[in-house]
């Protein structure tokens, strides 16, 4: 074997023997507490029924179609007041925050776009604006809207189905 051979498998083996060290820093942080709520879904899931929607109607606005519903949380098992939030997930629709439509779809150029009660978007992945108080050992629930959105207004016929997720922050 050449001597140039001999160093570049030396200095091969010198890399995958050397041990790298990183000086970075884990910090972990929260809080138990007596008890959380549950969710109050039939299965566990929450249907909306967005029901038929004009697809005119769809491309001529930021929204339209709009369906109300609501997360029913059951907190009686809670000791202490609670003031919860929801964050969704899922699929995103591009950089919408909105909820993508899932494979079962024909519709195109549309996702499904969510609202608190007050009005402000809930996208996908961030912390909720509104937060709702719920009494110790209460029940209480937290109001949404879906709409379908279509932000370049090109939005084609068809079933229009999206499967997300939430979780049910404390604050």
């Amino acid at each position: 074997m050449s001597n140039r051979l001999n160093l570049i498998v030396a200095s091969a083996l010198a890399l995958a023997v050397s041990p790298t060290a990183f000086a970075e820093k884990l910090e972990i942080t929260g809080e138990l507490m007596t008890s959380t709520c549950s969710v109050d879904a039939t299965g566990g899931t929450v249907t909306v029924p967005m029901g038929k929607v004009d697809v005119a109607s769809v491309n001529a606005a930021d929204r339209a179609g709009m369906k109300n519903f609501s997360i029913l949380l059951d907190c009686t098992g809670s000791g202490a007041a609670q003031k919860v939030g929801v964050r969704f997930g899922g699929t995103p629709d591009g950089s919408t925050g909105n909820l993508a439509l899932d494979a079962t779809s024909v519709a195109t150029n549309v996702g499904v776009a969510l609202y608190d009660a007050s009005g402000n978007q809930q996208k996908l992945g961030e912390d909720p604006l509104q937060w709702v108080d719920i009494p110790a050992a209460g029940t209480g629930q937290l109001d949404y809207s879906a709409w379908y959105s279509s932000p370049g207004r090109n939005a084609t016929a068809g079933s229009a189905n999206a499967t997300g997720d939430f979780v049910v922050l404390y604050d």
